[in-house]
């Protein structure tokens, strides 16, 4: 009986470990990749000029495809899981739901980079305007 306690507590201990290992070299990963461009005090002060524009349309660019990336990124893990056996279940009996958040925030980053493209668009078509207002 004592020995079941043992092993069952290990194999807890063992797949938090593992799940927190994961989760911080998913994070540490995160934070190289995010793009650098603009602060976010930048984003706010630029002025309406064609360049400006054009730089801010590069950032939310980047910024969408980091995104997808992640994106990408979470919902190849969700697919992994979901062929891997359940190892933890709650008081209630119900096994963990992993591959739910995963594809959960897949996904959001995936609607985020939408919006980071549209945003692109956007500043493109200000430049553009800018640049005619210019010429006239």
């Amino acid at each position: 009986m004592t020995n079941t306690r043992h092993n069952f507590g290990r194999l807890a201990i063992l797949t938090a470990l593992s799940l927190a290992l994961l989760a911080c070299t998913g994070v540490v990963r995160a934070v190289a990749e995010t793009p650098t461009n603009l602060s976010k005090k930048e984003l706010k002060t630029l002025s309406a000029t064609p360049a400006n524009h054009e730089r801010l349309a590069a950032y939310y660019r980047e910024k969408a495809e980091y995104l997808r990336a992640k994106a990408q990124e979470l919902a190849a893990q969700a697919d992994y899981l979901a062929t891997q056996p359940a190892t933890i279940e709650s008081k209630q009996g119900i096994s963990c739901n992993c591959t739910s958040h995963y594809r959960y925030f897949s996904k959001l980053y995936a609607q985020e980079a939408k919006d980071a493209e549209t945003l692109a668009a956007q500043h493109d078509r200000l430049a553009q305007d800018c640049r005619s207002k210019t010429t006239q």
